[in-house]
């Protein structure tokens, strides 16, 4: 049990969200379509450059900086340590997120819907740390009457590959609607979620002090982590999984963009909706019950001493239970959430990029958008202003400003190139933070090749 949730936490800390803030609704790149599969799309049909179509890491924590122990400034690091955790709010969390684009392709129907489809590899993982068990491992449990509680420590990790399918469809000039529909193969999954009980310490009667676990309730549920005696562990197992022998779920997106009038755009989607039923090489660890005790009384029989602490630990284990579990479970997705406002101006502008010139298109456009996830670990909220500059056909560029609960001056640019049907794109954020990466508290970076054709390409 002391392994797995090593082995955990080991996932989720080694890994450094979800917000493509840059790529979102950026110059109808074919990737725009997984952010928002009612996208407007103009070309003809388009194909990503096999494994590098999208790459993509994201990740971060909103507790502090690893500069903010390990600066150069004079002042020892027992102090700053303390410094950091006194800055430590309630619960903060740590996510990370990378995606690699095995296939992506597309091509417009006769009846001028787009269709397209890849498979892509993810892996996620989340882990949200309340501050009661940061004091707990940096103070000991030393502190009288201090309750250390567990109620919001929960976390999730997980590896799994996606198939999907998606239709884009223009209603009329002003409605453009999709959706998509995915298949997930999990290889592996962890996750702890709803845990309660408190670890607390008081003044004791026949001892200095009293310890006490008080109604612990902790389940950490695990597929695909531990596996039969005959398998073993290569990359071609791997890849299986990732080839749909995991456990399989199902999910949609779907999207629209409206335009309410001339200049103006309003998009919106949501991604994910969905669930994985996990029942290969499932085993979970349940942790129920109270304990208390006033140190230790050494009152056994010299003699035979080893009864003594067989019973002691007898009684603890008839009171707090450990339990192992074989039963499979099912797990609902994040759920991710976009939407955005933006104004479109400059001189009109068309190009080969456009499969049709019905739609007004402008070399500038500058608006709003909102993104949120909305998980069983951890929900949050962020916001970004943006501005879009077509410089001319071969380049287009994006500038945001995003506040997150990881910062509020995040920058972020993004370009994208256009040579005859070959396109390639790169959006990175916290740019700030370039002159001192170890003071950054979120990092975000997508890039990829794709070639895209219209009728005259």
């Amino acid at each position: 049990m002391r392994k797995i949730i090593y082995l955990f936490l080991f996932i989720s800390l080694q890994s450094v969200a979800q917000n493509k803030q840059v790529l979102y609704d950026f110059n109808n790149l074919p990737q725009t379509l997984l952010l928002n599969p009612g996208a407007e799309v103009y070309n003809q049909f388009h194909i990503g450059f096999p494994l590098l179509s999208q790459i993509s890491f994201q990740g971060g924590f909103t507790g502090f900086t690893t500069y903010d122990i390990f600066a150069n400034n004079g002042v020892p690091i027992n102090d700053k340590i303390r410094e950091a955790i006194n800055k430590y709010g309630k619960a903060e969390f740590l996510e990370t997120n990378q995606q690699l684009e095995i296939i992506n392709a597309g091509f417009r129907l006769n009846n001028n819907n787009y269709l397209s489809f890849g498979f892509y590899e993810e892996f996620n993982a989340l882990a949200k740390i309340p501050r009661d068990l940061v004091d707990l491992f940096y103070e000991g449990n030393s502190v009288i009457g201090r309750h250390y509680s567990i109620k919001k420590m929960a976390a999730r990790a997980e590896l799994l590959s996606v198939l999907h399918v998606g239709l884009s469809k223009k209603i009329n000039k002003k409605w453009q609607v999709g959706g998509r529909f995915k298949i997930y193969s999990s290889v592996f999954n962890a996750n702890s979620k709803q845990n309660s009980g408190e670890l607390y310490l008081e003044n004791g009667t026949n001892n200095i002090y009293k310890q006490y676990i008080d109604n612990v309730n902790f389940l950490l549920q695990t597929s695909g982590v531990f596996f039969d005696n005959t398998d073993v562990i290569t990359q071609s197992y791997i890849q299986k999984k990732l080839l749909f022998g995991g456990n399989l779920g199902v999910g949609i997106d779907v999207g629209f963009t409206y335009h309410p009038k001339k200049h103006w755009t309003i998009t919106g989607s949501i991604l994910d909706f969905g669930f994985i039923n996990y029942k290969q090489n499932v085993e979970s660890y349940s942790v129920k019950g109270s304990y208390e005790v006033e140190g230790i009384q050494l009152n056994f029989d010299p003699a035979n001493p080893e009864t003594y602490w067989q019973n002691l630990k007898d009684d603890f284990d008839n009171q707090v239970v450990l339990d192992t579990i074989y039963t499979k479970y099912s797990s609902l997705r994040p759920i991710k959430l976009n939407g955005s406002i933006a104004y479109s101006f400059g001189r009109p502008y068309y190009d080969d990029c456009h499969f049709s010139k019905e739609l007004d298109t402008y070399t500038d456009k500058m608006g709003l958008q909102l993104f949120s996830t909305v998980g069983a670990v951890h929900s949050y909220l962020a916001a970004t202003l943006f501005y879009e500059k077509r410089i001319n056909k071969y380049l287009q560029t994006k500038i945001t400003y995003t506040a997150d609960p990881f910062s509020s001056t995040n920058i972020g640019l993004g370009i994208s190139t256009h040579f005859k049907a070959f396109n390639m794109y790169l959006a990175a954020d916290n740019l700030i933070s370039l002159s001192n990466v170890y003071n950054a508290k979120s990092a975000n970076i997508q890039l990829g090749i794709n070639f895209i054709f219209n009728k005259k390409n």
